[in-house]
């Protein structure tokens, strides 16, 4: 089966007639439509199943009243219109189902519409359409029957649900009876539960007819009192549903209430200590800071608002060391000159040469101002005069000073300028915070109604765990009564030929139960070998459940850890319950048979990063042949999104246009 349109008119948030096209590409199988929070996401899943089943979509005990004040509110309504516009509204699905090597095209449209005075009176129609033509195969009044047929309502469960669904199974406590339900629903054990209760009935008739009298009345007795605590269980059933919504309208209100808590400061209340400490070492750190600068203040800091004239005098005490060195250079050339014109004037000097008079004083006259020429100053020092004299040490210690300040000074102050003033950014925010906190006369009285709404719930809590242990007992004591009516029958039983059908309908009773329990176990082993597959390959400990087995009788599920061991499903951490809900949906899905598209609405809203990514790798792109997934912005993005991206046909986006108080569908994903 492949579902290729979604069509909208008038219902929720989609105005006008408006189409979403879902059939795969052939690039993947998935159809990733996004929406923010209120967009209109699970409006669609929501749709689908009206569609498909009616009053039936919104549970067993919906009446025909709460039905249309449900299709009412499903009208879409002009949020700028104080009379509304619209009273009619229909949603429908267009699929072809391949059965018998035949292929076929449906068209499924539901619609309804307000009328009367007062617009309080719903009308709603069906039809079907088989390849382009209205369905003939069947009278009207039983097309409901034909959908049931190409999708049975009891296995639908397992292809269409949303992220609340998932998180309400891994929380509740009455998982095993939700699996029950569904195994006998997979295996049509419920249509098996009718045939026996009808037979029973047979075998009643019978036993009636020409039953003794004084058996006979005990039989009416027991079966009065049968009746009684069928009706018993069918009120305490009521009663629970109802207390169970009024529990849900409670934890809203308490959410609620958290909520105006937090908005008026609450959590900041709950942070006081902890921002008052910090507030003081705040100060500490600011003060800190505040001293280390003036430190460097009162020390070479100044000197850093001049820096040319750093530079200057950097280079006076350069010229300075040059000069000293050239003086001393020159001093010790002036004595080394002196000797030698001496040398050259003594007479001692020549006497070994062959050299005149005139040629010795011609000789003396060119060395003597070739010597001279040494002791110039250097051009670069003519002119230049130190202030004062300094030793070499004080030169290097004032050069390393002018170096520090052209340097290593400023960059320090602005490491402790910066410094500081993020401290004060932060103890400004602190500051900030402190002044949300409210007043005590503010948060007391909310306080104090969250603190009511907690005890009127854990007053319900109470009242559903008492009439949960009523129902059990209500439950036994029926069984016992059925037990004392079977007995009551088979003394009953008058004549051979009664005895004959009587032994009929127990042959019949004992192939049926035989064939229950032959088809459970088969199907049991195979829904347990699928959960343990699905958990291990969602979950980011492979090896967690290494084996699960599911009581024929009860259905109630037991896991055993890798060691063989039962592993308790309270052990498990909120993830792993999720993981583990996902898990046995798939393996339903799986064991069903059939090959239903799949519609996930915000599946991953509670799941740590991890196990989101096991999901986008091993669940969704194999859940079916063709996956609609609808999700937030947060829960499919950015690494996730591109795990995804291969397994994508195509994407849409459910814009909100708050002005309008509408929502509206395009191609994409949150562009």
């Amino acid at each position: 089966m492949i579902f290729h349109k979604l069509i909208l008119n008038n219902v929720g948030l989609f105005r006008g007639k408006q189409t979403i096209h879902l059939t795969p590409n052939g690039k993947g199988p998935i159809i990733l439509i996004g929406g923010m929070n209120g967009a209109g996401k699970t409006t669609l899943l929501d749709a689908v199943r009206l569609c498909l089943y009616g009053r039936r979509a919104l549970g067993h005990r919906v009446s025909y009243n709460e039905y249309n004040d449900y299709l009412s509110a499903m009208i879409h309504r002009d949020a700028n219109s104080i009379i509304p516009l619209n009273h009619a509204a229909a949603v429908s699905l267009e699929f072809e189902y391949a059965h018998g090597g035949e292929t076929k095209q449906y068209r499924i449209e539901r619609a309804w519409r307000q009328s009367g005075i007062d617009h309080r009176t719903v009308s709603e129609g069906l039809t079907i359409s088989e390849n382009g033509l209205l369905s003939t195969e069947f009278e009207a009044e039983h097309w409901q029957d034909r959908i049931d047929e190409l999708i049975p309502i009891g296995v639908s469960q397992f292809f269409f649900f949303d992220g609340e669904d998932i998180q309400k199974l891994a929380d509740d406590s009455s998982h095993d009876l939700y699996l029950a339900e569904s195994i006998k629903a997979l295996l049509g054990l419920n249509l098996v539960e009718r045939l026996q209760s009808d037979l029973r009935i047979y075998t009643n008739r019978l036993l009636k007819r020409d039953s003794p009298e004084p058996v006979q009345k005990e039989i009416e007795e027991v079966e009065a009192e049968i009746a009684t605590l069928r009706t018993s269980l069918t009120e305490a059933e009521t009663h629970i549903e109802s207390l169970h919504t009024q529990i849900e309208k409670l934890e809203a209100q308490i959410a609620r209430q958290e909520s105006r808590i937090a908005a008026e400061g609450g959590s900041y209340a709950e942070k006081q200590e902890r921002l008052k400490l910090q507030q003081g070492q705040l100060h500490a750190d600011i003060e800190a800071f505040e001293s280390d600068i003036r430190d460097l203040c009162g020390k070479l800091f100044p000197f850093t608002l001049v820096p040319e004239l750093l530079k200057r005098l950097g280079e006076r005490l350069v010229k300075e060391i040059e000069l000293d060195e050239w003086e001393t250079r020159d001093q010790v050339l002036k004595t080394q000159n002196t000797e030698i014109l001496e040398t050259l004037a003594s007479g001692e000097f020549w006497d070994d040469t062959s050299l005149s008079v005139p040629q010795i004083k011609t000789f003396r006259d060119k060395i003597e101002p070739l010597l001279k020429t040494q002791l110039e100053h250097p051009e670069a020092l003519q002119g230049f005069k130190k202030i004062r004299d300094r030793s070499p040490s004080e030169y290097d210690r004032l050069l390393e000073w002018i170096d520090a300040c052209l340097d290593e000074v400023p960059q320090e102050f602005r490491e402790l300028n910066d410094a500081l003033k993020e401290t004060q950014i932060e103890l400004q925010e602190v500051e900030q915070a402190l002044q949300k906190v409210p007043a005590e006369e503010v948060l007391k009285p909310l306080v104090e109604k969250l603190s009511v709404l907690n005890q009127k719930l854990g007053q319900l809590r109470k009242q559903d765990q008492d009439i949960e242990q009523s129902m059990r007992t209500l439950s036994y004591q029926l069984e016992v009564a059925e037990r004392k009516l079977d007995k009551l029958r088979y003394t009953q039983q008058l004549g051979e030929a009664h005895i004959q059908r009587q032994k009929r309908v127990e042959n019949v009773q004992s192939v049926l139960c035989a064939y229950t329990a032959q088809l459970t176990r088969a199907k049991i082993a195979t829904l347990g070998n699928a959960i343990v597959e699905g958990f291990n390959q969602f979950s980011h400990k492979p090896d967690r459940i290494r084996r699960v087995e599911l009581n024929p009788q009860t259905f109630a599920v037991t896991l055993y850890d890798t060691h063989n061991r039962p592993l308790l499903k309270e052990k498990l951490s909120a993830g792993e319950k999720q993981i583990y809900t996902t898990a046995l949906l798939w393996a339903l899905a799986k064991t069903s048979g059939k090959a239903l598209p799949m519609i996930l609405d915000t599946p991953l809203g509670r799941l740590d990063s991890n196990h989101r990514q096991l999901l986008i790798e091993h669940y969704f792109p194999y859940a079916s042949h063709q996956v609609v997934l609808l999700s937030t912005d947060t829960e499919i993005e950015g690494d996730l999104h591109s795990l995804l991206a291969p397994h994508i046909s195509h994407t849409f986006h459910l814009g909100y246009q708050q002005a309008e108080g509408l929502t509206t569908i395009r191609e994409g994903y949150f562009r």
